[in-house]
């Protein structure tokens, strides 16, 4: 599909950017330019969206923040004050309709920077949409499904070269996510998978994690409160960053196996409160 399906959603943005191109539509035939007012929608309805921003959606100069695309969930914790959307919704397609319109089939790049930040953030969302870029940007789907807590299973994440921050809080606070996804990559940067999991506490496998050069700060805090997680993931890195372990499975009560840590040369604060509250 060359669509995004949403069913029971308003579609906003926090403070409207009339430079994001975006079309809507019911019967995925007529379409209208989105003019970033919500739009109600009944229980059953679909809603088709899809955009041309080849450059990417201008939401975030992370220090003085914009306009950007959203659900219409409550992400009053971002500054941003709206009223929740109570219906769950199902998100169908590619991602990368919204960047690519018509034309999206063999896009795997993300042009600009957290061009998906916080997308579907505390909305009752239960299935994500495909996410196939393999070129990724800084921040690009941080908190993407952030406290999304209907939602049971991830997205595929193809890339196997990573970008800063871009992974961060991602699946933060997913309370019914039980599975997460595979995590091929083996080139990291800074802060990539940080909080990327914290507080899923259905959480029960972890994934694989191949790298064997870490990036500072790229798996902190990763699996925080993973409470259901009983086993670690192997770490073959032999090459460690500052603080790159750092509370990675804090408060990780039901783990009972700590992985093998391969490194004879360490860095700062590397390790440091990486079991913390493992009791």
């Amino acid at each position: 599909d060359s669509q995004i399906n949403l069913t029971s959603v308003n579609m906003e943005t926090g403070e409207a950017d009339t430079s994001v191109d975006l079309k809507h539509s019911k019967d995925g035939v007529t379409w209208t330019q989105y003019d970033f007012n919500p739009i109600p929608l009944a229980a059953g309805e679909t809603l088709y969206l899809k955009g041309n921003n080849e450059n990417g959606f201008s939401y975030l100069d992370m220090e003085i923040g914009g306009g950007r695309l959203c659900a219409f969930g409550d992400l009053s914790e971002f500054g941003i004050p709206n009223t929740p959307s109570t219906g769950k919704f199902e998100c169908h397609g590619n991602i990368m309709s919204l960047l690519y319109g018509d034309d999206f089939e063999d896009k795997t790049t993300i042009p600009s920077m957290a061009c998906f930040y916080g997308l579907f953030a505390v909305t009752p969302i239960t299935t994500a949409p495909e996410l196939p870029a393999t070129t990724l940007a800084k921040s690009c789907y941080t908190s993407m499904f952030y406290n999304c807590t209907s939602l049971t299973a991830a997205p595929e994440l193809p890339a196997t070269t990573l970008a800063e921050e871009c992974y961060v809080a991602m699946f933060a606070s997913c309370t019914s996510l039980t599975t997460a996804p595979e995590l091929p990559a083996t080139t990291l940067a800074s802060q990539c998978y940080y909080n990327m999991f914290k507080g899923c506490y259905k959480l029960t496998t972890a994934p694989e994690l191949p790298a064997t050069t870490l990036a500072d700060y790229c798996y902190g805090d990763m699996f925080g409160g993973c409470t259901s997680l009983t086993t670690a993931p192997e770490l073959p890195a032999t090459t460690l960053a500052k603080y790159c372990y750092s509370y990675m499975f804090c408060y990780c009560t039901s783990l009972t196996t700590a992985p093998e840590l391969l490194a004879t040369t360490l860095s700062d604060s590397c390790y440091g409160f990486m079991f913390e509250g493992c009791t």
